[in-house]
């Protein structure tokens, strides 16, 4: 073998200067929550440069001096500025986002998380509805979005969308074409997606994710049409209270003796999630 043919490696590599950047580290949190519902992402209002209001994803900048919860206390601290905390009920992480520099603004590395928070029904007092309306804005109604804004959110939607396709609970409820076609491709999964772009993410439950976006305890059709509209696909009702009681006889969700009040319709038994059982279901 002649000298041509022989490939010769560098002694040492290094970054040339030019390439290197500095970056402002921020935590964003998008908080999903159903407000009388409908599915609702956390935007609070803030004053832009022209002084006039618009709807901005919370954040939150981490403390460097709290060794390895500053990235999660900060993503906590930012789904605080729209939920209080007693309704937080669980803070994922669905990745980074590089936000380039503009307008001689450093360039930001945010650090991607999805909340959920208790739901608001339509029987709210006027102070949870107002606190609603402030800041919670309904996924079918979003404003427009900058690059930016975009990344982040579909960045957490992502995530929030993996985690309920990926639990026990939703696996054994939805029919098998349905889930094969909200999971193989990772196109056209909910209808929301359109409006959000897509990224990629993951995500692995703790809980199931209608534990905190439904009312405890729940009806069984308010169950069904949460997964309707966020997967944008009709599910045969007869079926899905079939596989639901299947789950009941297996544990992880109650049969109350008590049924749905005030309602315009035939009253609807109430069930609620048994959190010690779960364990033992999600592992089979």
């Amino acid at each position: 073998m002649d000298d041509s043919s022989v490939l010769t490696r560098p002694a040492s590599a290094s970054f040339a200067p030019e390439a290197t950047q500095a970056f402002d580290v921020v935590a964003a949190t998008v908080v999903f929550r159903v407000v009388r519902g409908a599915l609702c992402i956390g935007l609070p209002f803030a004053a832009n440069g022209g002084g006039e209001p618009m709807r901005v994803v919370p954040t939150s900048a981490p403390d460097a001096r709290a060794d390895d919860a500053g990235l999660d206390a900060a993503a906590r601290g930012a789904a605080l500025r729209v939920v209080a905390a007693r309704d937080l009920v669980r803070i994922s992480n669905a990745g980074v986002r590089g936000i380039p520099a503009e307008g001689g603004a450093a360039a930001r590395l945010v650090v991607v998380s999805w909340a959920i928070a208790r739901p608001i029904t339509a029987g709210a007092d006027a102070a949870q509805s107002l606190e609603a309306d402030e800041a919670f804005v309904p996924l079918s109604a979003l404003p427009e979005l900058d690059e930016p804004t975009r990344a982040v959110l579909s960045c957490a939607f992502d995530a929030f969308l993996d985690a309920t396709l990926a639990d026990a609970l939703t696996r054994r409820l939805l029919p098998r074409h349905i889930l094969f076609r909200k999971t193989d491709g990772f196109t056209n999964r909910s209808p929301f997606e359109s409006a959000l772009g897509s990224a990629p993410a993951a995500g692995e439950p703790e809980i199931p994710i209608f534990v905190g976006l439904l009312p405890d305890p729940f009806p069984l059709s308010a169950l069904r049409e949460l997964y309707e509209r966020l997967l944008d696909a009709p599910l045969d009702r007869g079926n899905f209270r079939r596989q639901f009681h299947e789950i009941i006889a297996l544990g992880p969700i109650t049969a109350l003796p008590i049924f749905e009040r005030g309602v315009p319709h035939r009253a609807g038994q109430l069930f609620t999630f048994d959190k010690q059982a779960w364990a033992r279901f999600a592992s089979t």
